[in-house]
């Protein structure tokens, strides 16, 4: 069961204009993401960034996405994991979602636009092109906080951000029939360094949290939930925490959620600085899209950490 609030997930605010590099608050808002991703492995972001007339606008289209045919919705396909269109699950009735990939680029959106709407839809690709920009802005902001606050220079930072490739994906969990039972997502780490979730008025998104309680995340326009990935976990040698979570549907309406996931586009791997005798390297260099295709292979589902099994060092002498 989860609980009734998440108070225990902290709060950054992203609205304080006061809130730059250099500043006593930056120091100390890092210090607080740095604790909150390895203590939860997520934080509430309040951010102001997404207008509230294009908050509608993408809501109100995901609502015309899903309601096409399934057999449009199909043409999304991908040689890249997770990256087309997923649902018509029996053991997850409720659940579908579809990727865009590159979605910073107008080529990108309109590449995914044209499989949907074959006549195209420019208010599509203008209103999900501005939003897609505008939450990986607020990618950028956090993750050089995470630098920050673990001391490392901004240079590798950079060079992180540059080799980032991202995917905006939406989800849509409709509500259950009598005989369904209410799961939207089973529980799950997400495999990217960040995943930043914004959702419509429908809650449903839980995590759990390292003393083994779940905990209802309550979201809104201005309130969105940042989650720490595998691959944050192996950049950090161990430190930060990968949020799990799930979603139980228990409004009265569908529920829709958009979700920006960043991965590596170069070998994701632990930072010397982050290696010391306390802390000795706990994961080989990974290959993201490798680690994709691995993820839902039988190795990985018995396994009980799929990132460790992938490229943990030592994992076997764990057990």
């Amino acid at each position: 069961m989860g609980s009734q609030t998440a108070c225990q997930v902290p709060i950054v605010d992203f609205t304080d204009e006061e809130l730059k590099p250099g500043t006593a608050k930056w120091a100390s808002a890092c210090l607080v993401i740095r604790s909150a991703l390895e203590d939860h492995g997520c934080f509430y972001a309040l951010c102001d960034k997404v207008p509230m007339d294009l908050y509608n606008s993408v809501f109100a289209l995901m609502e015309e996405l899903f309601y096409l045919p399934l057999e449009t919705k199909l043409q999304k396909m991908s040689d890249k994991p997770y990256h087309g269109y997923y649902g018509q699950f029996t053991h997850l009735p409720l659940y579908e979602s579809l990727g865009i990939n590159d979605p910073l680029t107008m080529e990108g959106v309109q590449n995914f636009t044209k499989l949907m709407w074959p006549a195209g839809y420019d208010h599509f690709c203008e209103t999900l092109s501005l939003y897609a920009k505008l939450l990986v802005e607020l990618d950028h902001m956090a993750k050089r906080m995470v630098f920050d606050g673990y001391g490392l220079d901004q240079r590798h930072c950079d060079s992180l951000l540059e080799s980032t490739n991202y995917m905006l994906r939406s989800f849509k969990y409709r509500l259950p029939q009598k005989d369904e039972n209410n799961l939207g997502l089973h529980a799950h780490t997400d495999t990217s360094f960040f995943t930043i979730l914004h959702q419509n008025n429908v809650n449903g998104l839980q995590v759990k949290l390292k003393n083994g309680e779940w905990v209802d995340i309550d979201l809104s326009p201005f309130m969105l939930l940042i989650l720490a990935g595998d691959a944050f976990k192996v950049w950090s040698n161990d430190r930060i925490h990968c949020c799990e979570h799930r979603v139980i549907i228990k409004g009265k309406k569908d529920r829709y959620s958009m979700g920006l996931f960043s991965l590596g586009g170069k070998m994701v791997e632990t930072p010397e600085e982050l290696v010391d005798e306390d802390h000795p390297r706990r994961y080989k260099p990974f290959d993201h899209y490798e680690y994709l295709r691995f993820y839902a292979t039988k190795k990985a589902l018995e396994s009980e950490c799929r990132i460790k099994a992938f490229c943990g060092i030592d994992y076997a002498n764990e057990k």
